[in-house]
């Protein structure tokens, strides 16, 4: 597959995050088939949580999925992370402002080009990320990794993020997974204060 797909009008987009040698722009539906094969350049993921590749139209479920209508929720945010020179991707990342509770920022999925990895970018987008997320208001970053994802649990736990319980028979696509929700506080916020504000998190919660 061709490294470089990215659409030819990029430049004309709004960045909101930027660092060395990438930057980030807001996408939507209209650029589920730029995703698509980003997706598809990289299976392993979905291999590993959903035990199999990427469903054809995938990405564009991705960009219209949200999370159950009765839970607070505050805007569904996706990012495509593009190389400075080229403009091929190098990433996808969306989130959930306000999820659960005021201030809480909750990453859907994080992915970074396989090509990428052990060359730093994953740690720089986040950063970038989360400086922008406490910037507008944010107070605990959280996020859910599927138990066994050594690679991920590893990673998330150097940026800083903490156990607060796990969750059973989460079906993600094929398989019925155990998932590992994590919480970054930031600022002057605490794990204690989250547990006050997100009680569904507390470890003994049903």
């Amino acid at each position: 597959m061709n490294e470089t797909f990215s659409p030819p009008d990029w430049t004309g987009r709004a960045k909101l995050l930027t660092g060395p040698g990438w930057f980030g722009v807001p996408i939507d539906g209209a650029d589920a088939n730029e995703l698509q094969r980003f997706l598809e350049a990289n299976p392993d993921y979905s291999r590993l949580v959903a035990g199999r590749d990427w469903l054809p139209g995938e990405a564009l479920s991705e960009l219209k999925e949200r999370p159950p209508a009765d839970w607070p929720q505050g805007p569904v945010r996706h990012l495509a992370v593009l190389d400075a020179e080229s403009g091929a991707w190098r990433g996808y990342l969306n989130w959930v402002e306000d999820l659960l509770a005021p201030g809480v920022w909750h990453i859907g999925l994080f992915l970074i080009d396989a090509r990428q990895h052990g060359k730093g970018l994953a740690g720089r987008v986040f950063d970038a990320w989360a400086a922008h997320a406490q910037g507008q208001g944010a107070r605990w970053l959280r996020l859910g990794v599927v138990l066994g994802n050594a690679r991920a649990e590893a990673f998330w736990r150097r940026l800083g993020y903490q156990d607060v319980r796990l969750r059973e028979g989460i079906p993600i696509g094929l398989l019925s997974q155990r998932v590992r929700v994590m919480v970054r506080p930031l600022g002057g916020a605490d794990l204690a204060s989250y547990l006050l504000a997100v009680p569904r998190d507390r470890p003994d919660a049903s």
